[in-house]
C-alpha cells in the first residue's frame, strides 16, 4: 500500500479588490477619473459592435487585456477585461472598491513566491488608475494535493469528517468524461468528491471541496498539474489517484477570522497573505499536534472512530494528518514552471485544434462530394480544396488570413497588440 503523502499545495485561486489610498495610505471611496472612464466607455462600445472581446492597450504579463461585451455583477462593474492570465473588473467608484482582480490558477502556479504575483497586480492597477491602490483580499482558496490516500471511498463523510460547517454537498457525474457536475447523490456511478459548508446555490463564506484531483485533470485538460506532481515525488505508473483537499475562504470569514492562539486577526492587507497561509490551513483543517489544550481542532477534520459516542474525542485519520502539516513542508515551485504551462497549455490546444479540423475537414468532403468523397482520398487533396475553397471565401468576407492569424495570436495573449 502506497504511503500517503503531499505532492503540492499552494494558493489556487485568489481575488483581490482594489482601492484608492489617502496620503497615509488608507483606502478612501473615490469615483473613476472621468478621462478613463471615457477610454473604458469607448472600449467598451467597440467590444459591443464587435460582439467579442476586443484588445485595448492595457498589458499584463506580456498579454494583452481584452475589454468584454458586457460588465459583471448586476452593474457594480460595468467594465469587464480578460487576458489568459487575470479578469479585471472596474466600478464607476459609487462602490467602495474601484476595482477587482481575479488570478488564474495557472497564473498564481506559475510562481515560485505568491508576493511575485501580488507586486504584478500592483504595478498594472498603479499605472491604470495613477496612483498607489491598496490591495484587500477578497477570496483565496487554498489547496492541498494528496497521493496514496487509499481508504477515502470507505469513509463515511457525514460519520467520519467532523465540522462546524452545516451544509454537506456531494459531487457526482453522469458518466466518463462528462464534464456536468452535479450536487445530488440520485445521478451518475462515478462518485468524485464530495462539499462541506456550501448551500444548494454554492454559497459560503467558508467551504471545503475533496474531489479526486486526477480525474478532474481529464476534464480541464490541465496536464501541467501533472508536472507539479512529479516534481515532488508522485510517479505516474504507480496509478494512484491524486485527492485534492480545497479551503475557500470568501471576504466575510477573512475579515472575521480570529484565532488568538494563531495570532490571527483578520486578512486585509494582501501584503501579509504569503506569511499567513499554513495560519489559514492550520485553522480550517487544524493543527497535526492539536490546540493549546492539547484536544483536535480545526473548522473541518477527518477522523477514524474509537468506539466513542462522542465524535469529538476521535483521532485524527493519519492521512488527514498528513494535510494538516502540508504547508509546513518545502514544496516549491520547480523553476521556470510558467514556461512548462505555456508549453502543455500548447500542446493540448494545438492537440485539440487539429482533432477539430480533422473533424471538419472529413464534413466537408462529405458534404463537397465527387473527388474528394471518393475510396481512398488522400488528405492532401481535401487541403488543396481547402487552400482553393478558403482563399474565395476570406475574398468574399474581405478578410485577410495572415492578419486573422495575428489577432488571434494576440486574443490567446500569444503576442502583444500593436495598439
Amino acid at each position: 500500500m502506497q504511503q500517503a503523502h503531499v505532492v503540492n499545495y499552494g494558493v489556487d485561486t485568489l481575488v483581490l479588490n482594489a482601492y484608492h489610498t489617502d496620503i497615509a495610505g488608507k483606502p478612501i471611496k473615490r469615483e473613476l477619473d472621468a478621462t478613463l472612464q471615457a477610454r473604458l466607455n469607448e472600449w467598451k462600445k467597440e467590444a459591443q459592435e464587435a460582439h467579442e472581446g476586443i484588445p485595448t492597450s492595457l498589458v499584463f504579463n506580456e498579454a494583452t487585456l481584452h475589454m468584454q461585451p458586457n460588465g459583471a455583477g448586476q452593474g457594480q462593474w460595468p467594465w469587464m477585461l480578460k487576458s489568459k492570465d487575470i479578469t479585471l473588473y472596474i466600478s464607476g467608484g459609487q462602490w467602495n472598491g474601484i476595482a477587482s482582480v481575479r488570478l488564474s490558477s495557472e497564473y498564481l502556479w506559475a510562481h515560485r513566491m505568491l508576493l511575485t504575483a501580488i507586486v504584478s497586480v500592483q504595478e498594472l492597477l498603479d499605472r491604470l488608475f495613477q496612483g498607489e491602490m491598496y490591495l484587500q483580499v477578497s477570496l483565496v482558496d487554498l489547496c492541498v494535493d494528496v497521493a496514496g490516500w487509499d481508504d477515502i471511498d470507505q469513509l463515511d463523510r457525514y460519520e467520519n469528517f467532523i465540522t462546524r460547517a452545516r451544509k454537506r454537498t456531494s459531487y457526482t457525474e453522469i458518466e466518463e468524461g462528462n464534464s456536468t457536475v452535479l450536487q445530488d447523490f440520485s445521478y451518475g456511478k462515478h462518485h468524485t468528491g464530495f462539499a462541506f459548508g456550501k448551500d444548494k446555490k454554492g454559497r459560503s463564506s467558508l467551504s471545503c471541496r475533496i474531489y479526486d484531483k486526477t480525474r478532474e485533470i481529464l476534464l480541464s485538460g490541465k496536464d501541467w498539474v501533472r508536472d507539479l506532481w512529479r516534481a515532488h515525488g508522485w510517479l505516474e505508473a504507480d496509478g494512484g489517484k491524486v485527492w485534492r483537499v480545497e479551503i475557500s475562504f470568501k471576504r466575510e470569514a477573512l475579515h472575521e477570522l480570529l484565532q488568538e492562539e494563531m495570532e490571527l486577526w483578520g486578512i486585509e492587507d494582501a501584503y501579509t497573505l504569503p506569511e499567513l497561509l499554513p495560519l489559514m490551513w492550520a485553522y480550517a483543517v487544524g493543527q497535526v499536534n492539536g490546540g493549546p489544550d492539547g484536544l483536535p481542532d480545526g473548522w473541518l477534520r477527518c477522523a477514524v472512530s474509537n468506539g466513542d459516542k462522542n465524535r469529538s474525542r476521535w483521532p485524527t485519520h493519519p492521512v488527514w494528518k498528513v494535510i494538516q502539516g502540508a504547508f509546513a513542508q518545502s514544496c516549491e515551485v520547480p523553476e521556470q514552471f510558467g514556461k512548462i504551462i505555456r508549453k502543455r497549455h500548447e500542446e493540448r490546444s494545438i492537440e485539440k485544434g487539429i482533432e477539430a479540423v480533422m473533424g471538419y475537414l472529413t464534413s466537408l468532403a462529405a458534404w463537397a462530394g465527387g473527388d474528394l468523397a471518393e475510396d481512398g482520398v488522400d488528405l492532401s487533396v481535401v487541403l488543396h480544396w481547402l487552400a482553393v475553397s478558403g482563399s474565395d471565401y476570406l475574398e468574399r468576407v474581405d478578410r485577410d488570413f495572415s492578419a486573422e492569424v495575428q489577432r488571434k495570436r494576440v486574443k490567446l495573449g500569444l503576442q502583444v497588440a500593436s495598439r
